[in-house]
C-alpha cells in the first residue's frame, strides 16, 4: 500500500502562513475602535479627514491613514506657582496676583486637530494664553473691591475682634487710614459678574480663530486666588496691625471707664446702705429713748411721794455708808428728813420672845 501525498507542500503551506498573516495585519490595521472617553480623527498624510465622536468599532485604510485619539472628558487648566498672573494692577491702583482655572472640552475633534493638533498645544496656545489674557483685560479695569466682592454686603469677619460700641468716642479709635474691617463698599460688578463676563468673552472668541473652527469649549473659567503683592501685603498687614492696636487701645480705655463706673456705683450704693442704716438706727434709738421716758414719766405719775422716798432712801444709803462725813445747814432737805424720822423704841429681847411662845 502507497503512501497518500499531502494537499499542500511546505512551499505551499509556507505561502498560505504568509497570506494570512498579511491578511491579520491588513485587518488590524483597518479596523480601530473608539471608547466612550475619547475621539478620534482618521489622519490621511498629516491631514484629518474623518471625525469619531461616537464609540465603536470603525474601518480606515490600512498604511495611509492614522488615528488620533483625543479625550472626550472635560479638561482642568489651573495656573502654576510660576504660571500666575503677578503684579495685575486694579483700577484703584493696587497690585495683584492672580491664579486662575479653566475647565474646558473637545467638541469637534476634526477641526481641533486641523488647527491645533495636540491637547498640549491646545491648552498653551488657546487655553492658557487666552484665559490669562481676558482675565488681565478684564480685573485692570475695575477696582479691587470688585474682584474679591459680589454684594455690598456687610463684612462680618474682623479677625475675631470687634471694637467696642463707644470707641467712636475714644481719641485713640481706628484711624481713617486703618478702616473698619466692615466697612462696605459700592460694589456695581462684583466677581461674579466679572467671572461670568470673562467667560462670555473667552466662548466668544476662543471658539474661533481667525475664522477657523477650533473645536474647543470653555465650560468654566474663574479665579481661585487673589494675592497683594509683597509690597501691598506688607502695607496692609501694617495697617490691619495698627488697626488692631487701636482696637486693645479701645478696650483698655472702655474697660477703665467701665471699672471706674462700676467702682463709682460701689461707693454710691455703700454710702446708700450705710445712711439707710444709721437713720434706721437713729429712729430705733429715739423710739426706745421716747418709750423709756413715757415709760419713766408714767412710773412717777404713778408712784407720786413713794417714788420720791425711795429715791432719798436710795441717796441716804449711798451718802451714808462707811466713813462719810456729812456737813448740813440745819434747812437742808437731806437733814429734814432726818429730823422727821422717830427713834426707835429698844429692841425685843430675842430669848424672852422664845420663852413667852407657847
Amino acid at each position: 500500500m502507497s503512501r497518500r501525498s499531502p494537499l499542500l507542500g511546505p512551499a505551499a503551506l509556507a505561502g498560505f502562513l504568509v497570506v494570512l498573516a498579511l491578511a491579520a495585519v491588513t485587518l488590524s490595521s483597518s479596523l480601530y475602535a473608539v471608547d466612550e472617553r475619547e475621539v478620534a480623527v482618521v489622519v490621511e498624510f498629516g491631514e484629518p479627514i474623518v471625525g469619531r465622536t461616537e464609540p465603536g468599532l470603525y474601518w480606515k485604510t490600512p498604511f495611509i491613514q492614522e488615528v488620533r485619539r483625543l479625550p472626550s472628558t472635560l479638561q482642568f487648566y489651573r495656573t502654576g506657582p510660576g504660571d500666575k498672573l503677578e503684579d495685575l494692577p486694579t483700577a484703584d491702583g493696587l497690585k495683584i496676583d492672580v491664579s486662575a482655572f479653566a475647565v474646558w472640552k473637545i467638541t469637534d475633534p476634526l477641526g481641533f486637530v486641523g488647527n491645533l493638533r495636540t491637547v498640549e498645544a491646545a491648552e498653551e496656545r488657546i487655553v492658557r494664553a487666552r484665559v490669562k489674557s481676558e482675565i488681565r483685560d478684564v480685573v485692570t479695569g475695575v477696582d479691587l473691591a470688585e474682584v474679591v466682592r459680589s454684594t455690598n454686603r456687610e463684612l462680618t469677619y474682623n479677625f475675631g475682634v470687634q471694637a467696642p460700641a463707644d470707641a467712636a468716642d475714644d481719641d485713640a479709635g481706628p484711624t481713617e487710614e486703618g478702616a473698619a474691617l466692615g466697612e462696605v463698599t459700592d460694589i456695581s460688578l462684583g466677581r461674579e459678574k466679572i467671572i461670568a463676563t470673562i467667560r462670555q468673552r473667552l466662548r466668544e472668541n476662543l471658539a474661533k480663530e481667525e475664522g477657523e473652527d477650533l473645536g474647543v469649549e470653555i465650560v468654566d473659567v474663574g479665579i481661585s486666588n487673589i494675592e497683594f503683592v509683597p509690597a501691598v501685603r506688607e502695607a496692609s498687614f501694617a495697617r490691619f496691625r495698627t488697626e488692631l492696636e487701636s482696637y486693645a487701645i479701645s478696650f483698655r480705655t472702655a474697660g477703665e471707664r467701665r471699672k471706674q463706673e462700676i467702682l463709682n456705683a460701689t461707693n454710691r450704693e455703700v454710702e446708700r446702705i450705710e445712711g439707710e442704716g444709721e437713720r434706721e438706727s437713729k429712729e430705733i434709738r429715739g423710739e426706745i429713748d421716747a418709750r423709756n421716758i413715757r415709760e419713766f414719766a408714767a412710773a412717777i405719775a404713778e408712784t407720786g411721794d413713794f417714788y420720791s422716798f425711795q429715791k432719798k432712801l436710795e441717796l441716804y444709803r449711798t451718802a451714808l455708808q462707811g466713813d462719810t462725813r456729812l456737813v448740813l445747814t440745819t434747812d437742808s432737805d437731806l437733814l429734814r428728813l432726818l429730823k422727821e424720822l422717830e427713834p426707835a423704841g429698844p429692841a425685843p429681847d430675842s430669848g424672852a420672845a422664845v420663852a413667852d411662845s407657847p
